[in-house]
């Protein structure tokens, strides 16, 4: 029976190998994880983050959040202590109104929103337009789902997050998780879709959990959900200070 692994050894070396991704591919791969997290150029969302210490509720925020492009959004805060405070982003360009006063406050895409949940987390960030994507061989599983991992490159020197693991759902098209590497190489954020659901049509996420891996308890998580997801035709002024101050 010696010659089995030689029979095993030929069969190896003359099946086919599983062909590699190609760029295009790849390229789609990120074109449909984007899809699912802007799936409207023009949209106004109804949104939650709560704080979840030990797997407990440590607190909340309840916040609307307008876009229009990839690079123009409006949060307003509703409720609680930071009632009809609002971050306007334009472009590069970030402000904090406060209610009462008028002169905006100029801040940068890692101001937080609650927890680990930073602006940078509802912003339009565009994998396929922002990085370069290489996939691994084989799959590895979160949450039970099988998926792709995929290696990204920011094409800005720029980019907070020069580096990002994305780990894919193939069979669904969906994103599983999402890892932030500083430009030190050190893991930063960690991203988990934990839900979507439907909206004209489109798939979209609906929850997503966020683990500042940076904090002092990297365990506590940021839950960020998504109630209300929906198109709209919104006006540009709102998208100014000057228009963003007189909008309710």
């Amino acid at each position: 029976m010696a010659f089995r692994p030689v029979v095993c050894l030929v069969l190896a070396l003359t099946a086919p190998a599983s062909p590699a991704q190609t760029p295009a591919q790849v390229q789609s791969w990120l074109e449909a994880i984007d899809a699912s997290r802007n799936a409207f150029e023009e949209a106004v969302i109804t949104a939650r983050a709560t704080q979840v210490v030990k797997g407990a509720p440590a607190g909340s925020a309840d916040f609307e959040i307008y876009t229009k492009g990839r690079d123009r959004g409006l949060i307003i805060f509703r409720g609680g202590k930071n009632n009809g405070r609002k971050i306007l982003t334009s472009g590069d360009r970030m402000w904090l109104l406060v209610p009462g006063t008028t002169n905006p406050l100029p801040v940068t895409p890692n101001q937080r929103l609650l927890g680990g949940a930073s602006m940078g987390d509802v912003a339009r960030l565009r994998f396929a337009e922002d990085f370069r994507a290489t996939a691994r061989p084989g799959t590895d599983t979160v949450n039970g789902r099988e998926c792709r991992v995929l290696d990204l490159q920011a094409r800005s020197p720029k980019a907070a997050y020069p580096r990002v693991v994305l780990w894919y759902d193939e069979a669904a098209r969906l994103p599983a998780k999402v890892l932030f590497l500083l430009p030190s190489g050190k893991e930063a954020k960690e991203v988990t879709f934990a839900k979507f659901k439907t909206s004209q049509g489109k798939t979209i996420v609906a929850e997503m959990d966020i683990r500042d891996l940076l904090a002092r308890d990297a365990n506590t998580v940021t839950r960020l959900e998504y109630r209300d997801y929906r198109p709209a035709r919104l006006t540009d002024s709102i998208f100014t200070p000057e228009g963003a101050l007189g909008f309710n």
